[in-house]
């Protein structure tokens, strides 16, 4: 893949901003769905909340027992079931179906206990009503006279007395004192029409306290079921969210060290690829500074480094001709200074072999005149022989002279073959001929 530098560092920056990115993303989206539980947890306590709220208008509803503080229960406990239906779906879910189903039915219970128990109230009401009238008829009896002996208004007063003390109180010792005066008093009068309204009111009124009581105690349950369901709820939330939270700390620690690490190391691996074709090519040039210019800069990236490395090999190519050409040149200079130099001996030679050989040829040039003169007085076989003898000395001398002068020349650089060779011969053919 033929990447760039700008592209390196393009990716070198790009990953960790990447890593980033989805790590911030992922941290939204968990912070969403943390927001959402946070939301779970809110509708857990808003519904404990609104149960709270009815059980506290029931405790002033069973206090007061009348329509207004009915009312309130009513509004509280609707309120609580439009909460429970308004619930959707996907957080019925999350919450819990079946805890909240549970506590639908539950609460469906308790409304319908509370009506059972607001018209047990009522008759309760009633009866309380029918109970005192008939008292207060019992009390006028007994204020008329017109009652048998053991019916005293004494008897009646705390009769009464007792029936106050259960009505007040409700427990079980008002209940036995007031039924045994109740049967002393059928044991005493039992033809009397008004003990007898008296005494079935009461009983009447036992059964309605009797039906309340029980009803009560079903409310009791409902109720408490209710706020069990709703704490359940309530504290499964709060731990969930705690545990989102614990779960959320771990895991952006988990991330925020990833990042520190993978972060710089991805920095780290593009800066080495950014810089290695660098560093490659500055050990080259180390080792081109010590002498060794055989090394080439690899080329394995596609990058500006390569055709910097594409450079630097033709250059090392062509200083590397460059100084093969210069060692060629420099050897063959070397061997036109040992042919300069063998030149010079040679031309030294010949200078005092032209030296030596112009003594001779000036004693014979000395002797030719007076051997001209002397050939007038030798007979004429003597005399073609001499001639032919100086014919040839004069050809060696000629012969000489050019060799020299070729010698010359040879040896101010204007010609390329020695001097020496061609004196030796010269000499030597002038030697064979005089041999002959």
């Amino acid at each position: 893949m033929q990447l760039k530098i700008w592209h390196k560092m393009i990716i070198g920056i790009s990953i960790p901003v990447l890593l980033a990115l989805i790590g911030g993303l992922w941290a939204y989206g968990y912070i969403d769905d943390v927001k959402k539980r946070h939301g779970y947890v809110q509708i857990a306590a808003d519904l404990r909340e609104d149960i709270l709220e009815v059980r506290r208008n029931e405790k002033n509803y069973m206090h007061y027992k009348d329509a207004e503080h009915f009312r309130y229960l009513s509004v509280s406990i609707n309120t609580f079931i439009k909460a429970i239906n308004g619930i959707p779906p996907a957080t019925v879910a999350e919450i819990g179906k079946s805890d909240l189903m549970l506590l639908d039915s539950t609460s469906d219970g308790y409304t319908s206990i509370i009506r059972d128990l607001h018209d047990n109230f009522q008759l309760e009401m009633q009866s309380i009503e029918r109970v005192r009238r008939e008292g207060k008829k019992l009390e006028t009896l007994a204020a008329s006279g017109e009652h048998a002996a053991g019916l005293s208004s004494i008897f009646i007063l705390n009769l009464r007395r007792l029936e106050k003390n259960y009505m007040l109180f409700r427990d079980k010792d008002s209940l036995a004192k007031l039924d045994g005066a109740l049967s002393q008093m059928e044991m005493i009068v039992p033809s009397c029409n008004e003990c007898r309204s008296y005494i079935a009111a009461i009983r009447y009124l036992f059964v309605r306290y009797e039906e309340n009581d029980s009803i009560i105690s079903e409310l009791q349950v409902a109720g408490n079921t209710l706020e069990d369901i709703t704490d359940r709820i309530a504290l499964r939330e709060r731990q969930y969210i705690d545990t989102f939270f614990s779960k959320t700390q771990r895991l952006m620690l988990v991330a925020l060290i990833l990042l520190c690490t993978l972060g710089p190391l991805f920095v780290y691996r593009t800066a080495t690829n950014i810089v290695a074709p660098i560093i490659r090519l500055t050990e080259i040039t180390k080792k081109i500074a010590e002498g060794d210019s055989s090394v080439r800069a690899p080329i394995k990236e596609h990058d500006e480094t390569y055709t910097l490395a594409l450079s630097f090999n033709t250059m090392l190519d062509h200083l590397q001709l460059s100084h093969k050409s210069l060692e060629k040149s420099m050897a063959l200079l070397r061997e036109k200074q040992e042919e300069v130099e063998k030149c010079a001996s040679v031309g030294l030679l010949v200078s005092g072999v032209a030296h030596e050989m112009n003594d001779p040829l000036n004693n014979i040039s000395l002797t030719a005149g007076p051997l001209r003169l002397a050939q007038e007085q030798i007979p004429s076989g003597i005399e073609s022989e001499i001639e032919k003898r100086n014919d040839f000395s004069l050809r060696v001398g000629v012969e000489i002279d050019q060799e020299i002068t070729a010698t010359d020349n040879v040896h101010f650089g204007k010609g390329r073959v020695g001097a020496g060779p061609c004196v030796v011969r010269c000499v030597g053919r002038w030697c064979s001929s005089y041999m002959l």
